[in-house]
């Protein structure tokens, strides 16, 4: 078959080129190997741009990320060899879509940066594709508010109203996914009704699967089961979406076996948003009956949150929007810069004539007004970007704690596991006792049973409040305050810190005391956000000791102190409480001690700290109405003091 006809196949319908520009298309192995095959002797020109476009549609079908980027690569480099302004565009969008849906969206904010003018200058009616990606990117970074923005910046842009049905089903596809999300139903469904009247138009797959989907997170969030069921079944049987009705039913058998069948084709496909999903539901439905393969889910939760939302690619990110406003800053000067110009030139032709020249003087002036508030709505907007990389990195601190679990929950189990066997052979004995009439040796043999058992059920407790808490640090902060006990939060994140460490380092040794005030009242505050304030403090105090040790060797003794103080100096209501994390590491240098405190400073080599534990420390202290201070001498270790109103 040749390779314009091969092409033309394709493109009967003018749908792939005009409005699916990033669309997958059906992998047809046949085609596929007619097109590689004539690439070779084809002629660097808009078909050829075209077949390659076209391959890289049908791999990402086909779950080829090598080829998916390669034949884009290859086209956007024939066009813009060939200064194929259309093709450029199509060639973003195919690497655009590509790196949303795997996951990498700093990579595919920066090539829709890249195609945004292209569009303005070559066919502004595609706008409304880059508006879609957007939302895509924003919904996979968890930023429902932002991509709900995009989704209705497409629906009220004038191209859009002009559109045909399938290029606008995308848009109300979003508006509803987005209504969705924040439970909002009535409006949810007013867009699933608009999509269904499409169904009736229009046989298309993707349409079909999407529109039944949204039905049933309606109807399922109404609590009409039985028809959210319906609607996922015959939307390409929704597994994630059966999952979510079972478990909502307390139907746990068929609530994993649907999340596991949806896991492997996510993990297949890189599907972040179905991994954690699935992920975190399987973790939870598993606490009660197994809770190591709960931490197991937990853990492969924890790894895909990492993996989409690591400080490498939040620091990406921040550049390319940075890169972004600089671009627009550089356009606005070059505007003004030559705007200057008209004005200087007419200025000098008609400087005898005074009104004139106040009149031009005046409308320079009203220029750089201008200018200033862009630049002022810039920086603002740069603040903006800085504040949610700050609030993704409050997520990130689970991670560490996987070794530390492991062997806090080990010893519970341990004891489970002893007291258990010794039952088990205390029974056999008041067994004998009772077939010989020693009723005096039975009645002490059943006591010790029963004192046995109070043990098991306390360990089992204990294991049990050991992973609902990490499930409960694992979840974002819902911001509302409860009463807690200080001194259990402190000495469970300071063994769980050291033992995260020893895992990492087999070599590191470390002696840790605690000097809590038994006097100590509950007090009234968020609960993770305050374990990652004393989780961070502990962790840099032994990050410190080891690193004096690894220097000093075995005349140095790490040690780490934590404690806490019930105040009432300030005599008011019930004082204040006060946290200690005293190390005897290096200490800080007192020409930084002031800086510890702002965002991305650290002491720490590259590519071991972020420079944001400190600063998010200080920030959620101070949201409670604390306050954080250190002291440190250099060579003699550090201080830290969080103090809170009890």
């Amino acid at each position: 078959m040749a390779f314009y006809k091969v092409l033309g196949l394709f493109f009967f319908s003018g749908i792939i080129i005009i409005n699916c520009y990033a669309q997958p298309v059906v992998f047809d192995a046949k085609i596929a190997d007619s097109i590689i095959n004539q690439l070779p002797f084809a002629k660097d020109d808009a078909d050829k741009i075209n077949g390659l476009i076209l391959l890289s549609q049908m791999y990402i079908s086909n779950a080829d990320s090598a080829s998916v980027m390669k034949y884009a690569n290859e086209a956007y480099a024939i066009s813009e060899k060939e200064n194929n302004p259309l093709g450029k565009i199509r060639a973003l969008f195919q690497k655009a879509f590509f790196h949303s849906t795997t996951g990498d969206w700093p990579k595919s904010v920066m090539e829709i940066n890249e195609v945004i003018p292209l569009c303005e200058k070559e066919n502004s009616a595609l706008i409304i594709g880059v508006y879609n990606l957007m939302f895509i990117n924003s919904a996979l970074k968890n930023d429902l508010g932002e991509a709900k923005l995009w989704a209705q910046k497409a629906a009220n842009h004038p191209i859009f109203q002009t559109g045909e049905d399938m290029s606008k089903w995308p848009t109300y596809m979003q508006l509803g996914l987005a209504y969705e999300w924040e439970d909002n139903l009535d409006s949810a469904r007013y867009y699933a009704d608009i999509l269904k009247t499409y169904l009736g138009k229009h046989h298309h797959q993707d349409l079909e699967e999407n529109t039944y989907f949204l039905f049933g997170n309606i109807a399922r969030k109404s609590k009409q089961y039985d028809e959210a069921l319906h609607y996922y079944r015959i939307g390409g049987h929704n597994n994630i979406g059966l999952a979510w009705v079972y478990d909502e039913q307390n139907k746990i058998d068929s609530a994993i076996y649907y999340a596991k069948e949806v896991l492997k084709p996510a993990q297949e496909r890189k599907n972040f948003r179905v991994i954690l999903e699935s992920t975190q539901l399987l973790s939870r439905l598993y606490s009660d009956s197994d809770p190591k393969q709960s931490l197991e889910y937990l853990h492969l939760y924890m790894t895909t949150k990492d993996e989409l939302f690591n400080t490498n690619k939040l620091k990406e990110l921040e550049n390319i929007n940075l890169t972004e406003q600089k671009r627009k800053f550089d356009k606005e000067s070059q505007e003004l810069k030559f705007k200057n110009s008209i004005i200087q030139l007419s200025l000098i032709g008609l400087v005898i004539i005074f009104l004139v020249s106040a009149l031009f003087f005046f409308r320079n002036t009203r220029i750089k007004q201008a200018a200033n508030k862009k630049l002022e709505k810039a920086y603002s907007e740069l603040k903006s970007t800085q504040a949610k990389l700050i609030q993704s990195e409050k997520m990130a601190s689970l991670g560490e704690l996987t070794a530390g679990i492991a062997h806090e929950i080990q010893n519970p189990l341990n004891f489970v596991n002893n007291f258990s066997e010794l039952n088990k052979e205390l029974l056999a004995e008041m067994e004998e006792a009772i077939k010989k009439g020693d009723y005096s040796e039975a009645i002490a043999l059943a006591k010790d049973i029963t004192d046995n058992q109070e043990k098991i059920n306390h360990h089992g407790k204990r294991a049990e409040g050991i992973v609902k808490g990490m499930l409960q640090h694992s979840r974002s902060s819902s911001g509302q305050k409860e009463l807690i006990d200080i001194n259990a939060l402190c000495d469970e994140y300071l063994r769980l810190s050291y033992h995260g460490l020893r895992a990492k380092d087999k070599s590191f040794n470390a002696k840790f005391e605690t000097d809590f005030d038994s006097s100590l009242p509950k007090i009234n505050v968020v609960p993770q956000d305050i374990g990652r304030v004393v989780l961070n403090l502990i962790n840099n105090a032994f990050y410190a000791v080891s690193e004096r040790q690894k220097a000093e060797g075995v005349k140095y003794e790490p040690t780490v102190i934590v404690s806490t103080i019930h105040s009432l100096s300030s005599g008011e209501g019930r004082g204040e409480v006060i946290i200690k994390v005293k190390d005897n590491g290096n200490g800080i240098p007192q020409n930084i001690v002031d800086k510890i405190f702002q965002p991305f400073f650290t002491t720490k080599p590259t590519g071991q700290g972020t420079g944001l534990g400190l600063s998010l420390s200080y920030d959620i202290v101070k949201a409670h109405g604390g306050e954080l201070k250190v002291e440190s001498n250099d060579g003699a270790g550090s201080e830290f003091m969080i103090t809170l109103r009890a």
